[in-house]
C-alpha cells in the first residue's frame, strides 16, 4: 500500500524568515567587493525579471553570481556555515505548523516531503541538528559552481515544485495535505486533496 504524501513548504511556513534572501543579503554584507558586480550586470537582471518574472532560475543564478564570483569553493563552504550560524540566531519558528509537521512524521503510513526554494545545502547546514530533517524527504533548490561563481542547477519554486516531484512520484500526483505560506506553490496545493495556507504569525487557515 502507498504511504500518503504530505507537503510542507519552508520559508514562511516552518519558520518566517526567507533563508535564500537572507543569504544573498548577508554575502552582500560580507563580501561588498561584489556589489560593484551586481551593479554592472543590473540592467541584465532587470531585463530577465521582465521577460521571465520573478520566478526565474535565470534571474535568481545571475544574482547568486553576481554576489559569489571570484571567491574560491572552500570560501563559499566556510560562508555558509557562518551564514547557517548567523542565522539560527534569528530564526522564528512557528510552533504549530511544526506541531502538524511531527504528526504526519510520527505517522507509519505517510512521507513527508520539504520542498521548498531555499538551497539544499542550506537547509541541510541550518536544520542538520532538528529533530524532523532526517525524517522527511528535501526536495530544494540546488547550487552548482558556475564560471568563477556560483548558480542555481534548479530553482525550486512556483510550477518547477510540481515538475520536480512529478519526475519521482510520477503523474499525476495524489497529495493528501500541503502547507504554504505562498500562492506561488498553489500549482503545487492544487494537487492536494487538503490544502492550509500559514499566516505571516504562523497561524493556519484551511483553503481546501
Amino acid at each position: 500500500m502507498r504511504k500518503r504524501v504530505i507537503f510542507f513548504d519552508l520559508d514562511g511556513t516552518l519558520h518566517r524568515e526567507d533563508m535564500f534572501g537572507s543569504f544573498i543579503l548577508w554575502l552582500l554584507w560580507r563580501q561588498p567587493l561584489n556589489c560593484f558586480l551586481l551593479i554592472f550586470i543590473f540592467p541584465i537582471i532587470g531585463c530577465v525579471f521582465l521577460v521571465q518574472g520573478y520566478s526565474s532560475r535565470w534571474l535568481t543564478s545571475l544574482l547568486l553570481w553576481s554576489i559569489t564570483f571570484g571567491h574560491s569553493e572552500s570560501t563559499l563552504t566556510k560562508r555558509e556555515e557562518q551564514f547557517a550560524n548567523w542565522f539560527r540566531k534569528y530564526l522564528t519558528p512557528f510552533p504549530k505548523v511544526q506541531e502538524h509537521l511531527i504528526q504526519h512524521i510520527s505517522s507509519v503510513d505517510t512521507e513527508v516531503w520539504l520542498i521548498t526554494g531555499s538551497p539544499r545545502r542550506l537547509v541541510e547546514i541550518v536544520y542538520g541538528n532538528s529533530y524532523f530533517l532526517p525524517r522527511v524527504k528535501l526536495l530544494a533548490s540546488q547550487m552548482v559552481r558556475f564560471c568563477g561563481g556560483r548558480a542555481l542547477l534548479v530553482r525550486c519554486v512556483g510550477y518547477e515544485k510540481v515538475l520536480q516531484l512529478e519526475l519521482i512520484l510520477g503523474k499525476p500526483l495524489n497529495i493528501k495535505i500541503g502547507y504554504s505560506d505562498s500562492k506561488m506553490d498553489d500549482p503545487l496545493l492544487f494537487f492536494c486533496r487538503n490544502a492550509f495556507r500559514i499566516s505571516s504569525s504562523g497561524e493556519l487557515t484551511k483553503i481546501k
